[in-house]
Parts: structure tokens; sequence; C-alpha cells
């Protein structure tokens, strides 16, 4: 297939920007930067002629749930400690994710590989290098209290976050496995995070899909309750990457070695180590009680695997997916855009096992 011009294919990729793992902070056009782990904004050249044992990194990273351990560890200094600091611009979309890394402006983001695979195919200058803290699907349907279980929602509304992607197809694959189909429900796309949630409480939805804390506030606030988990229903669909740009991985792959290292190394530090400081900073972060943020954590720490190395068969299933359900061009494929070189010496040097093959 030929490829698309760079401008059309960001348009294109509008539709599935909103999947797992993605993040609804708002953000203006124009991507203000921020200084976070102690950085100012200059360049990562400055910084390195300053202090030979400090990296800076440009990035961009998601904030909510999806962002929340990176950015515990950055606020706390844990990648300081480890010689790296970052020129954060505020992750917005996944489509402006592609679009920074193809002006050259940033070298690694996370985000969802269901939009990301796309446009590297088609000629976005990067690659996925490594899995994000969770790659499961951690989103929760969540009903008000006047709908019991799952094929309780014939007739109903039901929001899917976005018209497209991961968290729609969760949705409709919850359904299926409880008798009903897309046409027995009317489906929304009422966003995510704040929004969704908003659409619960006012009643403009029965159900929707969503992330935590929203899920773990619904039961508590008595706004609704828990139908079921998505990654109990769609195990194998692949929801949190971490990009690099090719300029990176071709003329400093030691700086993003490092980087991809201290991500795991960071992760693992707060979950075995940090958990009921990261649980409190959560909290306060997101306004939401600490006894409610901590039932919303530990309710998702069996899919938080911090396993770098990018599992093939998950990103293959991922693509069939997003083509059976019209979703993604046919011609698309994963090959060629992922590489495991770095995400496999990270596992080797931190000792880190895949949670999958016990």
């Amino acid at each position: 297939m030929k490829r698309r011009i760079i401008s059309v294919l960001i348009a294109a990729t509008l539709t599935i920007s909103a999947l797992a793992g993605c993040s609804s902070a708002k953000g203006s056009e124009s991507a203000k930067k921020t200084e976070t782990g102690g950085t100012s904004q200059s360049s990562a050249s400055d910084s390195e002629s300053g202090d030979d044992d400090t990296i800076t990194i440009r990035s961009c990273f998601a904030t909510g749930m999806t962002g929340a351990v990176n950015n515990f560890a950055i606020e706390k200094g844990l990648y300081k400690e480890l010689g790296i600091e970052f020129d954060n611009i505020q992750w917005s979309s996944n489509d402006e994710v592609l679009s920074l890394i193809t002006r050259g402006e940033i070298d690694v983001a996370d985000g969802d590989p269901s939009a990301y695979i796309p446009g590297i195919y088609n000629g976005v200058s990067g690659k996925l290098v490594g899995n994000m803290w969770r790659y499961s699907g951690c989103y929760w349907l969540v009903a008000n209290n006047d709908i019991k279980d799952i094929s309780d929602l014939k007739g109903k509304t039901v929001g899917t976050a976005a018209a497209a992607g991961g968290m729609r197809l969760s949705v409709l694959k919850m359904l299926e496995e409880n008798g009903l189909s897309e046409d027995d429900v009317t489906l929304v796309a009422n966003g995510v995070y704040q929004s969704a949630y908003a659409t619960l409480t006012s009643g403009e939805v029965d159900a929707t899909i969503i992330h935590n804390p929203y899920a773990a506030l619904a039961e508590a606030d008595g706004v609704g309750h828990i139908l079921g988990r998505a990654w109990d229903y769609i195990p194998d669909y692949y929801t949190g990457t971490i990009i690099a740009s090719d300029d990176i991985i071709e003329k400093d792959p030691e700086k993003l070695q490092r980087f991809l290292t201290a991500y795991y190394k960071v992760h693992e530090e707060v979950k075995n180590e940090r958990l009921d400081e990261f649980i409190s900073w959560a909290a306060t972060q997101m306004n939401t009680p600490e006894e409610v943020m901590k039932k919303a954590i530990e309710s998702e720490i069996d899919v938080w695997f911090d396993y770098p190395v990018i599992p093939e068969d998950r990103i293959s299933k991922t693509v069939e997916y997003l083509k059976d359900y019209g979703w993604l061009d046919k011609d698309v494929k994963a090959e060629g855009t992922y590489t495991n070189e770095f995400s496999q010496k990270a596992a080797d040097e931190l000792g880190l096992t895949n949670p999958e093959s016990k």
C-alpha cells in the first residue's frame, strides 16, 4: 500500500485516539512544555554538557491513572537519582504524539499501540520499543443501580469512550459473551475519565466503560456498580506501549536504553517499596478519597506487570481485532513497527521475566 502523507495519517488516526491506556488530559494544540524531574526547558545537549552523568529525555507522557506511576516517579525524583531528567510536553492525544515525533520534537512517549502501529506503518519515523507498566485493557464496565448484570443492558444506552478502538471493543466483547449484540443497545462515544463519569452520574448513559479510579468511585458514591473487568473478556488485547523516535534509536541508542531500563526500575520500586506513598499521592492528584484510590489500585495489581518485552502474539491479535471491526486498514501490519532490542536488554539487566508465561 502506498504510504500516505503524514498529515493525512494524523487525521486518520483520530478515530482511535482514545483507546487503552490513553489519557484524557486537556492540552493546547501547541502542547505547553513543563518542567519535570528538576530539569529546565534546555535542550538535551545543553544538559549533558553540564553534567556527564545526567541525560535529558524529550518526552510526552500520559497523565491520569494511565501515567500515574511514571509521573509519581518523576515528581519524587526516582529518575533523577538515576541521572535522568525530562523536558516533557504535556500529553494531549495519540495524534499529537505522532505529530511531535514527525516534527522531531520528542524522543519518547507512552500511549496506545492501536494508534501508533498504523502511524508507523504509514511513515511516522518511530518504533514501539517496550510495554507500559501495564498493557492489558484496564477498563471497567460500570452501570447504574437499576442494571443488575450485563444481560440487563438490552435496550439501554452504553458509553464506549470513543467511536472505535480498545474501549469500544471491550464493550462489544462483553456484550457478545452475555448474549447481546451491538444492535441490542445504543452505543455512544462519551469520552474518558471525568467526562465518562459525568455521563453516568447525569443519567445520560445507563452504563459506561471507564478507567479507575472512577469505577471504584461509582461504587463508593452509590452512583452505580461494576459489571465486569474488560481484561477478563479480552485478555489478549494490547493497550499500552512506549514509542521512540527513529532519531534516538539510530543516533543515541545508549541514551534510549538508559531511559527504558530506568522506566521499569522505578516502576518496580514504586510497586514493591513505595505503594502506600503512591496511593496517597494518586488520591491527591485525582481528588479521590484515599481508601477509594487504594481499592482502585489494588483491584488492578494483577496486571501491573512491569515487563518490558513487547508480546508479539498480543500485538498481532490486536491488529486482527481492529481489522475485524473495520477500524484499521486491511493492509496495515505490525511487522516492522516495533523492536524488542532495547526492552530485552532492560529485562535481562533487571532480571524481569514474563509474568504471563508462569
